[in-house]
Order: C-alpha cells, then structure tokens, then sequence
C-alpha cells in the first residue's frame, strides 16, 4: 500500500513537473516573440509627418520621416496620382490621419498603407494632370529626414512623358534625383498638416481656381516635346565597329545624354523610345512620337561602310511621301484615323488627300529647317561633315512630326569609331545638338 503511494505521488509530482516546463516554454516563446517583433519594430522607419503647401507656381509635400530610405515613385491615371514607394515603414504621427487630405488650401488626397510585406505605399492623389518639378531628400536640423515632392499641373502629354520617364528610370537614376536641392526653400511659404476632410477628389475640382498658379504659363513652359529614337537595339545590334563596338550601345548612351541636356533647358522635354537594350520596331518607334503628340523627332545612329576610309556625320529626312493608303496613321479611341487634330475617315476621300499633302509638307518643310540648325552647330566638331540627304527611312514616316535621323559617324572608321566611344566627344556632339533644338523651338514654335 505504502509503495502504491509513493509510486502516485511519483506520477503526480511528474504531470506537474511537464506542465510547469510546457507552461514556462509557452511564456518564454511568448515573450521571445514579442521581444523579437520589438527589434524589428525598431529597425523600421517611421513616418512622423505629413505636410503640403503652396507656393506661386506648385504644391510641395513634405513626409517627414526617421531615416533616409530607398524610393521610387510611379505615376497613375484615374484618378491622377503619385505612388511614393518605400520599404516598410510605421506610421507615427499621431495627430495626422493615415489618410486624409489638405482641403481647403492644396488639392491633394493622401493616404498610408503597407500594402505588402516589406513595402509601404504613401498615395499622393491629385485632381488633375499633373508633373513633378523635384523629387529629394533633405536632412533636417533637428534630427530626422524630409522626402519633399513638389507638383504642378501640366498638360496630359507632360504628365505621360513624366510617367513614362519615372517607370524608366534605374536605381541609380532615382538616387541622382533624389540628391538635388530644392531652388525654394521650406521656409518662403506655409506648410498644412493632413486633415480628415470628408469631401471627395471628384468634387473638390471645382473647388480650386488655380489662383497664384498660372497654368496656362506652366503648360507652355513644358509644351515643346522631344522624342529621341536611339537606333536598333535587343536582338538587332546594328552596326558592328572595327573594334567590334555595337552600334545600338552607342546610339543610347548618345540619345541618354541628349536627353539629359534637352531636360535641362526650361521649356522642352524629351522622351526616348527606349531606355535599355531593347527591340523596338521601326514603326513602333515614330508611333510612339506620334501618340506623344511629340513636336520632333530625332533619330540616332551609327553608321558603317565597307571602306575603312569612308568618315563623319550626316542628317537624313524623308524624300518621298508615303501613299495615303499606305500611311500609317494614329488612331483615336474609336480606332479611326487622326491626321493632327482632324478624324480623317469624317473626310470624303479628297478632301484627306488634300489634308495629307498639306500636313505632309508642311512637316518637310520643318524637318529641312531643323536640319539646316542641326548642322549649323555641327560645324564646330572636329570631323568630317557629309552634309544632308533625303531617304525613304522607316523611322522618319510620321504623318506630322518634323523628323531627321543623324548618322553619328563610321563604325568602320578607326578615328570615328574612337570618336564614338570618347563621353568627351559624345557629351560635345549632343550639347550641339541640344542647341539647335533649343534655336528651333525660340523660332519656329508659334
């Protein structure tokens, strides 16, 4: 009996003994969780803040934050909005709403969400087109990070140059805009924290007169657009040069720099037709012009010949117009064909030959004037000039653009080929150019 006993307290004091151990285990896992989530909690950035205001000619939003992170923004229609995307971040500032807006001062909608493990997404909602005018960091005094993005309306083709140009963009192009300074200071005008404003975006667009924003200034400040086509690319190499560089690497890092230069003068933007090494069909190429509604078209290449002897650059246009029936027309939302701003299938077939003849010179008439700049300011390249010639190129067929295709110089050259690959002459042949496109917009942009 005494044995029997003894044997049950043995049991017993071992039950309690495995639920102690389990019961300790749970609160230790417990805690080591807990403990966990609150190192990692305290690696994460925080969003303290966020501000608007508005200054004569944009709106600026201010998101301050703890530390300085990795961003990219993306631009989106319906409603028009802004994407500030960046690794995933705790929302701190407890007196503003995660989303809300800054009525009745700037027309914008915000609002904070993590979307995604890892990700944050703060959603800049705007109630027209718009484009922006800076993206970038500043440290401020007191401790902390400021990401500022100042916004102004703008045209539809602005705003698509604008997000098509941000989608673009590489890491290491998103890190040099984020380095540069703001031309205005925080300081020259008030900034609005976010608000709970139950009024929708859809009815606020006529809340807003644009008072103190001169939009139809801002719009042709930005009007003149350019596209640069770098030729071939992807599985078309183009020419090969004599010490078998490629010529659809040159033809983008050339058509980068105009880009960069052209950007750089107020007034004009430019847009490429591709950024990397891609393929872009040659028609695809003017089209994309033609749907940007693009007031030029330059072309880039470099050219080869079987003689090693044969050197320097030259400027094509087109020579003979394409049939009407053969054109290659954009077309509307209803698929009909559009020749400038007329819908020509509400045309009688004469009346289209007529308007097609018409826009058809008067677009090789401008072509030869952009030329005529283009070599103009070529003049001063130290290489051979080979002049101006008229071709039936695939790329130079739009219906409306003025469009010329530079042949750059001989890959099969040695001195051009040397040329080619020199950034010293390349930044100095795409500065003249830069210029002649800059002269044609000063005179025959009316």
């Amino acid at each position: 009996m005494y044995k029997k006993k003894m044997l049950a307290l043995f049991r017993y004091e071992k039950i309690i003994e495995i639920k102690f151990n389990f019961s300790f285990k749970v609160v230790f896992v417990s805690y080591l969780f807990l403990f966990t989530n609150y190192l990692f909690a305290q690696t994460l950035n925080e969003i303290n803040n966020i501000r608007a205001g508005k200054h004569d000619s944009f709106y600026r939003v201010v998101v301050e934050t703890s530390k300085k992170v990795e961003t990219t923004i993306e631009l989106k229609k319906n409603p028009y909005s802004a994407v500030i995307k960046i690794p995933e971040s705790l929302w701190r500032a407890s007196s503003t709403p995660r989303k809300g807006n800054f009525l009745p001062n700037i027309p914008i909608f915000y609002s904070f969400k993590n979307d995604e493990i890892g990700k944050t997404n703060l959603t800049l909602n705007i109630n027209k087109p718009f484009s922006l005018d800076k993206i970038y960091w500043l440290t401020k005094s007191k401790g902390g990070e400021r990401l500022v993005i100042d916004i102004y309306y703008s045209s539809e083709t602005d705003f698509l140059v604008t997000q098509k140009s941000l989608n673009d963009f590489s890491k290491e192009q998103f890190e040099l805009v984020l380095g540069e300074k703001p031309k205005i200071q925080e300081q020259n005008f008030k900034l609005f924290k976010g608000q709970n404003n139950k009024l929708e975006l859809e009815n606020s667009k006529n809340l807003f007169n644009d008072d103190g924003l001169n939009k139809t200034q801002l719009v042709n400040e930005t009007s003149f657009l350019v596209v640069i086509d770098p030729g071939h690319g992807g599985k078309d190499p183009g020419a090969v040069g004599y010490s078998k560089s490629l010529e659809k690497d040159i033809n983008l890092y050339a058509a980068k720099i105009l880009q960069k230069k052209l950007n750089s003068l107020k007034g004009i933007k430019a847009f490429l037709t591709r950024s990397k090494d891609e393929f872009v069909s040659l028609h695809d190429r003017y089209k994309i012009a033609n749907q940007l509604k693009a007031d030029i078209f330059i072309s880039l290449h470099s050219d080869a010949a079987k003689s090693s002897s044969v050197s320097g650059y030259s400027i094509f246009s087109l020579n003979k117009d394409p049939d009407l029936n053969k054109a290659n027309f954009q077309k509307n939302q209803d698929n009909q064909n559009v020749l400038g701003n007329v819908i020509l299938d509400n045309e009688i077939l004469e009346t289209q030959n007529v308007l097609y003849k018409m826009y058809q010179r008067r677009k090789r008439n401008y072509s030869i004037k952009l030329k005529n700049l283009i070599l103009e300011e070529l003049k001063s390249i130290p290489t051979n000039s080979r002049g101006w010639k008229e071709r039936n190129f695939a790329v130079l067929k739009s219906p409306v653009i003025p469009s010329v295709l530079i042949e750059m110089g001989f890959l099969s050259n040695k001195n051009d080929e040397k040329n080619l690959n020199n950034p010293e002459f390349i930044s100095n042949l795409m500065e003249r150019i830069a210029t002649a496109v800059l002269k044609y917009k000063k005179v025959y942009l009316k």
